[in-house]
């Protein structure tokens, strides 16, 4: 007997076909109509394809009896990882597979690993977990915490007369555009108490594309979405905070370091581009202005939004006031560009610190470090198989020792010249501090010791993946 036909579904950009299996009852034409719906703005085309077509799918929707999915190829880090019986369909794939209990769930997963499936052929664009959204020719990015409100707040606006130009995946462009993938708003349910939201919730709405008892994915063809591929420069950055109980609320403005850390924290770092983002995050930063959404309602945050770009109907937004006291600018500084030392080293010019064990250290190249306030980022790009990278915060006594490693230094040499510089703070305790954050960063790749030809490297560090390290983001 023939093997029953499967469908592909070929997105653009992707190496590879997304190959629905054959369900058990009602075949492939339910699934293949709701996840066009929902994913309907990524360009792409349909097939039917064998099972054992020579051209290997890059990932495989297997639909269960009981109506739920397992998505074969997903990412290690969303998989089961449940060996394979040779016969399977999916035995080309990499082994293991994400558990889908509803179609709203598998779409939604689908969605992520295209995204990172995209990314990983575009040289420098780096994703960010945010949302967009238009209006008067001025784009706002939508950034926030999870359960912040960004896809309530994203669905409230485009039923409110914005345009969306992506919810949930983003991405910045080198040039520091923003890439839209076109995605919908994913809804948690039940929905907050908005009477905007309502046409929602109606019975076989044709803004919903698919739901569950859990989760609602609109239909980007029946929301003003733009298309798939549109690239806009940020005009804003918003930071929502959203509030249960009753505070003052407003558009504020917050520290460059909280700016910066709020951020960051957005970005994905699959492929371990940590320095590529500390970067595009800074860029970001200063070319538009970042403000604090504190709300209670989604009609109050978009009250606010609205009234904000009313009151600056030119191209530009007025950028929110500096915080008392102000922080120093972020500074463009790459590792290995000069800047005026911190201290004089009263004649130790050249001189390195006594024979100690630590040995002598200095800055690692490649690493980028930016400076937002009192507080410093610091990251390097790896490219290690299966190694993500991480952002690092410093404070300020951190950022002067990093500025210090500039030159090769022992610990005893950077504690004697901070005791000069913080005769305040115990000698002890500055010892103390400085042989900490140099076991961590050199245990993180930052440092590199330079009188030790077989000194450990960031691969090779003793323990490097379970020492203490200052605080990630």
């Amino acid at each position: 007997m023939p093997a029953a036909p499967c469908t592909e579904i070929h997105f653009q950009g992707i190496p590879g076909p997304v190959r629905l299996l054959p369900g058990a009852a009602e075949g492939t034409g339910a699934l293949l109509s709701a996840l066009r719906r929902v994913l309907g703005c990524w360009p792409h085309a349909c097939r039917d394809a064998a099972a054992t077509d020579a051209a290997p799918p890059l990932f495989l929707v297997e639909p269960l009896p009981d109506g739920d999915f397992r998505l074969h190829g997903a990412s290690p880090e969303a998989t089961d990882f449940t060996p394979f019986r040779p016969q399977d369909a999916c035995a080309r794939l990499r082994p293991g597979y994400s558990y889908e209990p509803s179609l709203a769930c598998l779409a939604s997963t689908l969605a992520i690993e295209l995204v990172a499936a995209y990314e990983a052929q575009t040289i420098g664009l780096m994703g960010i977990h945010a949302a967009a959204a238009v209006r008067d020719g001025r784009t706002v990015l939508l950034c926030g915490t999870h359960r912040a409100g960004k896809s309530a707040l994203m669905a409230r606006l485009l039923l409110g007369g914005w345009q969306g130009l992506g919810d949930d995946m983003l991405a910045l462009s080198p040039a520091g555009e923003l890439f839209s993938y076109g995605f919908a708003p994913r809804l948690r349910l039940p929905l907050p108490a908005c009477g905007r939201l309502a046409p929602l919730l109606a019975p076989d709405s044709p803004l919903v594309a698919c739901r569950d008892e859990q989760y609602l994915c609109c239909d980007p063809a029946r929301l003003p979405m733009l298309p798939w591929g549109t690239l806009l420069p940020p005009d804003a950055v918003v930071i929502l905070d959203r509030q249960e109980k009753p505070a003052a609320c407003g558009l504020l403005p917050q520290s460059r370091q909280d700016d910066m850390r709020d951020v960051l924290l957005r970005f994905l770092l699959r492929d371990g581009r940590a320095g590529l983002a500390l970067r595009t995050a800074c860029d970001l930063l200063q070319r538009a202005p970042c403000r604090l959404l504190r709300y209670r309602t989604l009609d109050e945050a978009a009250g606010l939004l609205d009234d904000w770009l009313a009151a600056s109907p030119g191209a530009a937004l007025p950028a929110p006031d500096t915080p008392t006291p102000g922080p120093a600018p972020l500074s463009p500084r790459r590792t290995g560009e000069r800047r005026p030392p911190l201290f004089r080293h009263r004649g130790r010019a050249g001189r390195r610190s006594p024979d100690t064990p630590t040995g002598v250290w200095r800055q690692r190249p490649g690493v980028t470090f930016r400076q937002a306030g009192d507080e410093g980022f610091l990251a390097r790009d790896e490219d290690v198989a299966g190694r993500d990278g991480r952002v690092f915060r410093l404070n300020g006594m951190g950022c002067i020792l990093w500025q210090l490693w500039e030159e090769p230094g022992g610990d005893a040499e950077l504690a004697g010249l901070l005791a000069e510089a913080f005769p305040q703070v115990s000698p002890e305790r500055i010892r103390r501090d400085v042989a900490v954050l140099r076991q961590r960063l050199g245990a993180a790749g930052f440092l590199q010791r330079i009188d030790d030809d077989a000194a450990p490297g960031p691969d090779r560090a003793a323990g490097a993946s379970a020492a203490p390290s200052p605080e990630k983001l």
